[in-house]
């Protein structure tokens, strides 16, 4: 009969995948279902598609979250779903809920079609991350304080395995760790800053021209109808890395903007082409890092297809973009993850 997982992703937009031997037998996302748009729940497909037939369940999700009460909520969610699975006949499940960016680079890498490739994530925030490991004598003057960081951006080498080769970590969203944070630095060949995200700035600046915070596809629409002069530099060059501006950061529960006044369209056109020189900066690391012209990319921010052509047409790479790039697909990362590391 061949070995089944399933795959279930708890992070908005949740949902549900069925391997049969490492392929994608089937795929559903809840809002289908309920009618609930962008629904986490993910409970009616599991009990809709899941049975005793199902060897493994794998669970990923984006822990992240502002408030203790989302958490909460996010948590009885989870036990709540593996209550149905067990009461359903799966008994063997595998918390991936860590590895939330390497859950999107499975995801683009398995179904791209490479033997080998350089892998690139950019979201909003990704799984938690505690740097307790700072040396005094790393030149850092908060040494010794643990911080805890959410991962912004990865790169991953795949050749048989996914290798980190370079990570991101902030504090943006949460204020009491970023007043810990002196100043963004470097250590063991990762970044760790307080500046907000290229998925966050998107939610800050749809909300600026006036559409709900994750609608950012309104926001990259809305750019080529801005002033052509207005300055792309909401995203710059500094500390060895391209970081978002001090003027787009996180304040409490809040994302707040402070700079000079632009009318909606222009501070769409300002962030659209920062976004766009973030997009190549990134994806030019990662080959440098790598050696490697086959790039794979994930995670919400590679739903800008404008960014996605800017990579194409400034930088010579063989290019394959996640079609289902947003946290929808971890669901199917997570499964493709647990069926390569047992083969």
């Amino acid at each position: 009969m061949g070995k089944r997982i399933a795959g279930i992703n708890l992070a908005k937009n949740g949902s549900l995948v069925i391997l049969h031997d490492g392929e994608i037998e089937f795929y559903l996302e809840e809002e289908r279902v309920t009618r609930t748009k962008r629904d986490i729940s993910a409970k009616t497909l599991a009990n809709k598609y899941i049975d005793s037939s199902i060897d493994v369940l794998t669970i990923c999700d984006c822990f992240t979250r502002y408030t203790r009460k989302t958490f909460i909520d996010r948590t009885k969610a989870k036990n709540e779903l593996c209550n149905i699975v067990k009461s359903r006949g799966c008994l063997s499940i595998v918390d991936y809920r860590d590895r939330h960016h390497e859950c999107h680079a499975a995801n683009s890498f398995y179904n791209s079609g490479f033997d080998d490739a350089v892998c690139v994530v950019m979201d909003g925030k990704g799984s938690y991350h505690t740097d307790d490991s700072i040396s005094l004598e790393s030149g850092y003057s908060n040494a010794g304080v643990s911080l805890k960081y959410a991962e912004i951006e990865s790169i991953y080498d795949y050749s048989g395995e996914f290798v980190p080769l370079f990570k991101h970590y902030s504090t943006f969203w949460s204020e009491d760790e970023s007043e810990l944070l002196d100043e963004p630095y470097w250590h063991r060949g990762n970044l760790y800053s307080d500046r907000t995200s290229i998925g966050q700035a998107f939610r800050r600046v749809s909300r600026y021209c006036g559409f709900d915070e994750i609608e950012a596809g309104k926001t990259m629409g809305l750019a080529p109808y801005g002033n052509k002069n207005t300055p792309a530099d909401l995203f710059v060059e500094e500390y060895n890395h391209s970081l978002c501006s001090k003027d787009l950061y996180v304040s409490g529960n809040t994302t707040e903007y402070h700079g000079e006044s632009y009318r909606q369209e222009d501070m769409a056109y300002r962030l659209q082409k920062s976004a766009e020189k973030h997009a190549v900066f990134m994806i030019k690391k990662a080959v440098e890092l790598s050696g490697k012209k086959n790039v794979v990319v994930s995670g919400g921010f590679f739903l800008n297809c404008a960014a996605n052509q800017s990579i194409m047409r400034e930088l010579d790479v063989n290019l394959y973009v996640d079609p289902i790039a947003y946290d929808g697909g971890i669901a199917i990362g997570s499964a493709l993850l647990h069926h390569y590391e047992r083969v």
